[in-house]
C-alpha cells in the first residue's frame, strides 16, 4: 500500500513558535501520511542551539495533532544529553516520540564541536514500514545504513543541514547507501542562508535499487512522493546484497 511523504525542504527561523505554526500549516493544508523536516528545524542551525522547554511543548503539540491526523512528522531539535547537547531527529507519531541522537557529529566548519555524539541507531515503525533514522554527515558511515538494514529497514530517512559545498559528495555517497542496502533513502535539506554558509537544498528520494524517483531544486518547496516495501521487497530479490554477505562480516 505504501505511505504518502512531503518532503518539507524549507528554511527554518529562529523562532521555535514560528516553526512550528509552519509545520502546522503544512499539515493543515496538504495531505500526506509523514511530513519530514530538516535537521534542527524547530530551532534553526545556529551555534547556540540548545534545549529549551518551549521544545518539549512543541513537540506534545505535534503529537497531539498526529494523533487526531493519524500521521507522522519527522523532524530535528537539539535535546538534552549526557556532556552537553545532541543534535536529534524527532519522529513523532500519536502513540509517542522515537528519538535519535547523532552518532557522527561533523567537526568542521560551522557545525565543529557544537554537539555531543549519540551512542545508539534507532528505528522507528510507522505504518508497515520500519524506519532507520540518521542525521547529515551520518551518511558518509556506511556502517550505520547497513545496521538499519540489517534490522529490517525499508527507509533511511536522513535530516540534513549541508552546504552547496558538499552537494557534489551527497550526490555520490546517498545512492550507494540505497543501493548496497536495497533500501529507500530519504534525505531532506536545509535551503537558503546559514550564518556564513547557503545550504544546499535539493532534498531527495532514491529507490532501493539507487535510482532518483525525486529530487528538488535548491529552493524553499514541497514535494510529494511515496514508499512502499513492496518495492523494497522486490528490489531485494533483483539485487541480493544483503542475503549474499558472508558470515564473516556480519555483526548482531
Amino acid at each position: 500500500m505504501g505511505i504518502r511523504i512531503a518532503i518539507c525542504q524549507q528554511r527554518p527561523v529562529e523562532d521555535i513558535g514560528d516553526n512550528l505554526r509552519r509545520i502546522e500549516g503544512f499539515i493543515f493544508q496538504n495531505n500526506a501520511d509523514l511530513y519530514v523536516f530538516p535537521e534542527l528545524f524547530l530551532t534553526g542551525y545556529r551555534a547556540d542551539a540548545v534545549y529549551t522547554d518551549d521544545i518539549g511543548v512543541t513537540v506534545d503539540r505535534l503529537r497531539l495533532l498526529c494523533n487526531e491526523r493519524d500521521i507522522a512528522v519527522a523532524v530535528g531539535a537539539p535535546m538534552p544529553l549526557s556532556g552537553g547537547t545532541a543534535d536529534s531527529f524527532l519522529f513523532i507519531t500519536g502513540a509517542g516520540t522515537v528519538r535519535y541522537d547523532k552518532l557522527c557529529p561533523a567537526r568542521f566548519g560551522l557545525y565543529s564541536e557544537q554537539f555531543v555524539a549519540g551512542s545508539v541507531p534507532v528505528l522507528a515503525e510507522f505504518r508497515d514500514l520500519k524506519i532507520g533514522l540518521a542525521i547529515c554527515y551520518d551518511a558518509f558511515f556506511p556502517e550505520l545504513a547497513r545496521w538499519y538494514a540489517w534490522h529490517g529497514a525499508d527507509l533511511i530517512i536522513y535530516l540534513s543541514a549541508s552546504a552547496v559545498q558538499s552537494k557534489v559528495y551527497f550526490d555520490r555517497v546517498l545512492p550507494a547507501r540505497a543501493l548496497e542496502n536495497t533500501v529507500y533513502v530519504l534525505f531532506c535539506n536545509n535551503v537558503g542562508r546559514c550564518g556564513k554558509l547557503t545550504m544546499a537544498g535539493t532534498s531527495r528520494l532514491l529507490s532501493p535499487l539507487g535510482d532518483t524517483v525525486l529530487q528538488m531544486d535548491g529552493t524553499e518547496g514541497t514535494a510529494f512522493t511515496y514508499a512502499d516495501r513492496a518495492v523494497v521487497l522486490s528490489s531485494r530479490k533483483i539485487r541480493t546484497h544483503l542475503a549474499d554477505i558472508p558470515s564473516f562480516f556480519r555483526r548482531s
